[in-house]
């Protein structure tokens, strides 16, 4: 590998995977509900590619399985247990393929994203990528990667005027995950004064989703399926009237009654023997949750400003999905993992650490600790995002 980029991205995640693969040894899980059933080849690779195979992982690997057999997995968009479904017929089990195809992906965008971003900010872009604390979903059954690849792949094409190979790449990474809808503004800004066929090609990334819709109405007469399964009780998300308003508007509320409830109501001696309740866990996550918003609204901000407006409309166009359908209990939850899709946020941040080597340092270490509590505690089935 030539890249010093990839080399770096994939030796950060490697070394996290297997460190956390190392922690399931040394204090094992317990209990059928905990220790995820899916096998590699025998028992050291069950284990490490099992690492992180909890949460949505199951849905993923679900569908590569049994494809859609219910409404409930409509969630979950169909590129990405696809690819594992094709990959899988040569590694011979799918959880071996769904890893791989992540990570490879995973690579694969942090080459775009490095070329993207230029000389002068593409080695911490890289960085900040490869540390994000979400960023062990690299590493697992999760769509995170692949979309990923698509999305800047499909930006880096409208960046140099190649139209139709942004609309295909855009059209599948709709089909990868809905935020690929982000797409849309971005490549007409980027595209903006070329021929009227050019800015057709843009058409193809809502073809992405409308093509799923298509499928989903023939399987289950309903081409909304993968809207009203967000709803259901394993997700409990909502539609609010005025959409990513309400939605910011909901995350805002949460976050200040979890404030108000951690520093008026915390119990003492974290409240033994019971320990916190669930209303405690809900106010910190919203709380965490909100922080990294305002975050995000910030650097969306100097993404505009310093990128300029197609790099701009493609993070306020994440934003929006993120917040158009607020979950009932904590609003935001998943937010931390949906902004991994959002890259140019990560470019934004080393431009703001470029000239600042404290404040760098700091964030570098920051991200690091978090990322290792992270992904130990995500592959013992805590909730993180």
């Amino acid at each position: 590998m030539r890249d010093r980029g990839l080399r770096s991205f994939l030796s950060i995640r490697v070394a996290f995977w297997l460190g956390v693969a190392l922690t399931l040894l040394w204090a094992p899980l317990h209990g059928a509900g905990r220790i995820p059933p899916f096998r590699a080849y025998n028992g050291l690779t069950d284990l490490l590619f099992g690492t992180f195979a909890q949460w949505d992982a199951v849905w993923f690997l679900h569908i590569a399985q049994f494809g859609y057999d219910s409404e409930q997995v409509a969630a979950f968009f169909p590129l990405y247990p696809l690819v594992v479904r094709v990959v899988g017929e040569a590694t011979r089990s799918d959880v071996v393929a769904a890893v791989l195809v992540s990570l490879a992906a995973a690579g694969v965008a942090a080459v775009l994203l490095k070329r993207i971003a230029g000389a002068a900010l593409g080695r911490d872009s890289v960085l900040l990528l490869a540390l994000y604390p979400i960023a062990y979903v690299f590493t697992a059954a999760y769509s995170e990667g692949l979309f990923l690849a698509l999305a800047t792949g499909s930006f880096l094409a409208g960046m140099r005027g190649r139209s139709w190979l942004a609309g295909v790449l855009g059209g599948l990474a709709a089909a990868t995950r809905i935020m690929g809808l982000a797409l849309v503004p971005a490549l007409i800004v980027l595209l903006w004064g070329r021929r009227w066929r050019d800015l057709a090609a843009v058409l193809l990334v809502p073809a992405g989703v409308a093509a799923y819709g298509l499928y989903l109405q023939y399987r289950f007469g309903d081409a909304l399926a993968f809207v009203h399964a967000q709803g259901s009780t394993d997700w409990n998300r909502t539609r609010p009237t005025l959409g990513p308003l309400d939605g910011l508007w909901q995350a805002t509320s949460a976050a200040w009654h979890g404030a108000l409830e951690l520093l008026r109501h915390l119990p003492r001696a974290q409240n033994y023997p019971e320990g916190y309740s669930s209303t405690d866990m809900w106010a910190t996550w919203n709380v965490v949750q909100f922080a990294l918003l305002v975050a995000a609204i910030w650097l969306t901000w100097v993404v505009w400003r310093r990128l300029g407006p197609a790099f701009g409309l493609y993070s306020i166009g994440i934003l929006a999905v993120a917040l158009a359908a607020p979950a009932e209990l904590s609003p935001l939850v998943s937010f931390p993992r949906f902004l991994l899709a959002d890259f140019p946020l990560f470019i934004a941040l080393a431009a703001v650490l470029q000239r600042r080597p404290r404040l760098r340092t700091a964030v570098l270490t920051l991200f690091t600790a978090a990322a290792a509590a992270a992904a130990v505690a995500f592959s013992r089935k805590v909730w993180v995002a």
